[in-house]
């Protein structure tokens, strides 16, 4: 009941909410997840970045982006990419990818994850992608991921199949269908934890589109994962109203909770300078067992697990656009606050097995705010983040959400030379807590790294966390520490 006033009060308050919250009884089924815990990154990630052009570019870090005007494509002429990455603490990953020019496979992609940071600790990632266009308006894709790992008294097992596809529109007599999204998959779960096993198969789908007629549109998501099934349903107008576009009216349902919030956007324009924005969008998504497994491979699972409902996502956003100069100049310049209210968010809680923590889910209301500025000067691209983080635990007293810092700061540069590129990065996290409410120290990461590139091939090497100020996914699992990188790019 305390999760269905403050999500009532927290909506009418910003007139998001028209109606009342309404909490359904209590049922066991179990589900998917978006979970995303703080980890440091490095400049020179394993990143297999498909660029189409008949050489390889400088390896650029995410956050910040050449600057120069993109050119148009030549004609592809290199329909394959190998990358290769080790690391000091027994990690291998992989990549290839093949793009036939055949309507029967025309994409095919294979990446594989290795991580084994103690000796009773080993995880394996695989995922294999394949594309195909049965016809012209019908493509088609299949993904396999399976990932297997082990620790002390611990075995887990997943398999996932999955078939997906996607087309922008069809027409059924007046009414235009739009942005058909369709997914279908089979989950095969396995763990042994303390000799306790346990063994799920799941069939997943997940269906949205939108139907549009003159002014009206209704945005539909049907979602079943893991056994948990939950529906979005949203009436928007088509238009504008009180400069208000295309404002709707949203549901977010599962087994657990009815909840109505608001969709809206206002845009505003500043002449000479950038664009205001101010949005609420209502979320309905999974909580995906794949994602967990990205995060930490070691984790064990039950059927205590349930989807995320986001009715407050309320976004204030101003852009600030400045023109390029020759030297030194200011590109963008983002500033946004956004305010966020999760019903049946997953965090880290401890088990009887040291090490494997399990799933817990429960209410988040967070409020973040982040600056982030690009820089460019003549071949020296910099980029200036600061991230502002205040999440609590609704019920439960409104306690510090757990392995989310107040503070982030990220600092990245990346210089071009002839056929070099240097990197370096300076990450910070304060004020962070772990499971236990226990304060954790605080991180401060420095990367370095370079890569050398000349036509189709490129080779790099990093010193990642050159401090050895180690971050945890969990507090009692290893953390990262110092560590280096090399590998290798070659188009072919």
């Amino acid at each position: 009941m305390k999760r269905i006033l403050l999500t009532f009060s927290l909506v009418v308050t910003l007139s998001l909410l028209v109606a009342q919250t309404q909490e359904l009884p209590d049922i066991t089924i179990t589900g998917e997840s978006s979970f995303k815990p703080y980890l440091y990154k490095r400049s020179l990630l394993f990143s297999p970045e498909l660029n189409m052009g008949d050489s390889l570019p400088a390896f650029v870090p995410p956050g910040v982006p050449l600057q120069e005007k993109s050119k148009p494509l030549p004609a592809m002429k290199h329909r394959s990419y190998l990358q290769f990455e080790g690391n000091m603490d027994f990690g291998l990953n992989s990549f290839v990818s093949y793009y036939p020019d055949s309507s029967i496979l025309n994409a095919f992609t294979y990446k594989l994850d290795m991580r084994s940071p103690l000796s009773e600790m080993l995880s394996v990632r695989n995922n294999l992608f394949m594309g195909t266009q049965i016809n012209a308006d019908f493509p088609l894709s299949f993904r396999f991921q399976n990932v297997s790992s082990q620790a002390d008294s611990f075995a887990n097992t997943v398999l996932d199949f999955t078939f997906s596809h996607h087309r922008p529109n069809l027409t059924l007599g007046e009414v235009s269908v739009n942005d058909i999204s369709t997914k279908l998959g089979y989950s095969y779960l396995y763990q042994k934890n303390l000799k306790n096993p346990y063994k799920r198969n799941y069939i997943d789908v997940y269906l949205a589109a939108r139907l549009e007629e003159d002014w009206l549109s209704w945005k539909t998501k049907l979602l079943v994962q893991s056994g948990d099934a939950g529906i979005q349903i949203a009436p928007v107008y088509n238009g504008e109203f009180m400069e208000i576009l295309n404002p709707g009216l949203h549901f977010l349902a599962d087994a657990y909770t009815l909840v109505p919030s608001l969709e809206f956007l206002y845009r505003n324009p500043i002449t000479g300078w950038g664009v205001l924005s101010i949005s609420n969008s209502p979320i309905l998504e999974g909580n995906e067992y794949l994602s967990f497994l990205e995060a930490t491979p070691w984790i064990s699972f039950s059927d205590a697990h349930k989807l995320k409902k986001i009715p407050l996502n309320l976004k204030a956003d101003m852009e600030y656009l400045y023109p390029q100069k020759l030297n030194f100049s200011l590109g963008r310049l983002n500033l946004q606050n956004n305010l966020r209210y999760e019903i049946d968010s997953p965090i880290l809680i401890s088990t009887g097995n040291y090490r494997i923590p399990t799933l817990r889910y429960t209410d988040v209301f967070s409020d973040i705010t982040t600056i982030e500025a690009f820089f460019k000067l003549d071949n020296l691209n910099m980029h200036q983040g600061l991230e502002l983080e205040f999440a609590y635990l609704t019920e439960e007293n409104y306690a510090r959400a757990p392995y989310r810092p107040v503070l982030n700061m990220d600092s990245r540069f990346a210089y071009s030379y002839n056929f070099w590129t240097f990197n370096l990065d300076i990450l910070q996290h304060y004020f962070t807590k772990d499971h236990n409410g226990n304060d954790m120290p605080e991180a401060i990461i420095l990367n370095v790294g370079a890569e050398y590139h000349k036509d189709n091939s490129a080779v790099y090497a990093q010193l990642a966390n050159l401090f050895n100020r180690k971050e945890w996914v969990f507090s009692e699992q290893p953390g990262k520490g110092r560590n280096f990188y090399i590998g290798l790019k070659h188009r072919f």
